[in-house]
């Protein structure tokens, strides 16, 4: 993000407090016979990240554990490449910040996050165990993360991998 100077400077997104998961739809569920779906939502604590920028466009930058070129501050586990995150714009509540990570139904289940909240984004390998990240489109003023994708393995816990920030364009 560029400062009031107009130098960019890097920010570090550290994970999110992650309060967990919650499910609902359950007595609608049952009341239609498992037709209608039950969605289950990751949630974090407050209405808005503590990480801010201005920039709708700006750019991130992942670093993954590789012992050979020394990087060993990745702390992802099995999480080796931007590509196994999506970038989520967050619904936000009165007291938390959400999104849907998977829905069940009569006709089976599904994980990962709503298509409807998901921002395409671009990575560039810059080295090996470092990538350059760059939305596709310019972001809108709300609150956003990064998140672990949900594999059918993965379930609700891989939720706990949030990277949260807000855009504040007339900050």
């Amino acid at each position: 993000a560029k400062n009031k100077n107009g130098e960019y400077k890097l920010t570090e997104l550290e994970q999110a407090s992650y309060q967990g998961s919650k499910t609902g739809g359950f007595l609608a569920s049952s009341l239609t016979y498992g037709i209608k779906k039950v969605k289950a939502k990751a949630e974090i604590p407050g209405q808005h990240a503590s990480i801010r920028t201005p920039d709708t466009q700006p750019a991130f930058y992942f670093y993954f554990e590789d012992k050979a070129a020394g990087l060993g501050k990745g702390g992802f586990g099995s999480v080796s490449n931007p590509n196994q995150f999506a970038l989520v714009k967050l619904d936000v509540t009165k007291t938390t910040r959400e999104t849907i990570i998977g829905q069940y139904g009569v006709t089976g289940a599904s994980s990962g996050t709503d298509e409807k909240s998901m921002v395409t984004f671009r990575s560039e390998k810059l080295r090996s165990g470092m990538y350059k990240v760059t939305p596709n489109v310019a972001l809108e003023p709300g609150e956003f993360c990064f998140l672990a994708s949900f594999g059918a393995a993965a379930g609700a816990a891989a939720a706990a991998q949030i990277f949260d920030f807000g855009v504040t364009p007339d900050q």
